[in-house]
This record gives structure tokens, sequence and C-alpha cells, in this order.
């Protein structure tokens, strides 16, 4: 029985399917199941699925990255579990570089690769937090990795997640009100907080396309800053959003996005994003000790 299942979330990209999962069957790994959850609202990716062994599930309306993960993560029963962006293509020996990082450190939540953009530059090694509370790829448009090996989260693009650390943090680790983007910064900060880690694995290396980079300018920076005030205000708190380095970003962002994008600013909500995280703060610390 193969030791990986795999999960794609898709919102169109049926274009990409095809040589995702190409690469998927020329692992060097055996993979178990391979579940497409399909976010669109036309059956492009449908097809392609039907031809091919996959499993498809397609929701009626489009309920997210996050909650798409919840639903992969409970139909899937492998010890890991691969996520994966339909624009990502694997290189042939990316799952086995990864479960043998995993392996090797029983403390690692989840690992990454080197993911390369198509010309070359490194995409991501993983995530990391900056003092301004700002999330980042690592080492992003640097030609070689960083020497440490272990960024503070890793990009869901191509990661491979523990089951057991995900079924430490409840039956839906990813927090689905995210929506998308930030989902893997904040899953990321609440299993460091119940002690978990992460890697990047040299080993493994992967060609992302990244197709989330031709997305709606407004949607994105709607949804960046309402998921960054959401996760910090979880996390730390009001005390976390007003310490002068993140309250310099914020300011600057809504001043920002007041003057050139002032529907995202009506869309993101800050008093509504803050207020979330602080709601599921409370939530967390009446857990235990872990929070």
């Amino acid at each position: 029985m193969s030791q990986v299942d795999v999960a794609i979330v898709t919102y169109g990209g049926g274009t990409d399917i095809p040589a995702c999962l190409e690469a998927l069957r020329a692992q060097t790994a055996p993979i178990g199941r391979v579940l497409i959850v399909d976010n669109s609202l036309d059956d492009s990716v449908a097809s392609i699925a039907a031809g091919v062994d996959v499993e498809y599930v397609h929701n009626a309306t489009n309920v997210g990255y996050a909650a798409a993960m919840n639903q992969a993560y409970a139909l899937t029963t492998a010890p890991y579990l691969l996520s994966l962006n339909a624009d990502c293509e694997l290189h042939a020996d990316y799952v086995r570089a990864c479960v043998a990082a995993l392996e090797s450190d029983g403390r690692s939540a989840a690992v990454t690769g080197t993911l390369r953009l198509p010309h070359g530059a490194i995409d991501s090694t993983g995530i990391e937090l900056t003092p301004a509370r700002q999330a980042v790829d690592r080492d992003r448009m640097r030609a070689s990795p960083s020497p440490s090996s272990e960024p503070f989260g890793v990009s869901g693009a191509a990661a491979l997640w523990r089951r057991a650390a995900l079924d430490s943090v409840g039956p839906d680790p990813w927090w689905a009100w995210l929506f998308v983007y930030w989902d893997d910064v904040e899953i990321a900060w609440r299993l460091r907080r119940r002690g978990w880690t992460f890697g990047h694995t040299p080993a493994a290396t992967a060609t992302h396309r990244r197709g989330s980079d031709t997305a709606d300018a407004d949607f994105v920076e709607a949804q960046s800053l309402r998921n960054r005030l959401a996760t910090v205000s979880r996390h730390e708190g009001l005390r976390g959003l007003v310490a002068p380095r993140p309250l310099a970003l914020n300011l600057a962002t809504v001043a920002r996005l007041a003057l050139r994008h002032p529907a995202a600013l009506r869309r993101a909500n800050p008093v509504v994003a803050v207020r979330t995280g602080l709601e599921e703060r409370t939530r967390d610390m009446s857990l235990g000790p872990a929070f």
C-alpha cells in the first residue's frame, strides 16, 4: 500500500492538469489515491479526469482552497498527503525525497522541495514570516536555495504533509474561513504551536508555473489583507496587530488600497477580519495548553 495520497484543488486550470498528472505518474515512489477537488463552475477538469485514473469531486460552488483541502483530507487515508497545485510539475524523485525527509525527522509536520519558475529562478523553498508579519516565499527569485533546512512553513503548491500532524489539529486542519491565501501560513502557525516543525529538502525539485500570479488584482489584495489580519489576530491577538512593524505595514496597506484598490479594501473588511481572528483565538485558548 502506498504511503502517499495526493490532493489537487482546482479552480479552472484544466490546461495544466495533464502535465501535472503525467509528472505524478513518473514518480519513482509509489503514489496511492489521486484526488482532484474541483471548485470551478464548468466541466473542463471533469472531462480530463474522466480519462485518467484519478478520483474526482466537483463542488457545486467555489468553497475555496482551504475548505477543499479539508475535503481531500477527509477522503484520503495514507500516512502522507501531498497537496499539489495543478500548475506544478514534480520532477521524478520529488515524492521519494520528501517521504525520506519526513521519515528522518518525526517532529516535522510537512516538507517541501525547491520549486522553480519556468525560467529557472526559485519560486519557493518554504514560507517565512517577517517581523512585520508579512508572509513571503523563501528564496523567491534567487538562483540557489538558502542553507537553512527549516522554513516557518511550506507552500501548499507542492507540500508533503504528515497525516498524524494534521490529525493533531482536528477534523478540519485548514481554516476554511481564509478561503484562499494565507491558509498555508495559518496552518503552519497552528502546527508550530503544537510542537511541530517544517522542512525543506533540496533533493526534491519541481517546476511551478504559478498561475495565481495572473489572478484579479482586487481579489488578491482583498484576500491577502483580510486573511493576514485574521491570521495574526488568531495567533497573536491585538498585541500582534499593534506592534510597531505590523502596525506600520497594516496602515500602509490600508492607505495604499484606499487610493488604488478601494473595492478590495471594502471586500477585505478589516474590522470583520480582526474580529473573526480574535474569536478563533478565544476558541483555540479553550482547547488546552498547546495554545
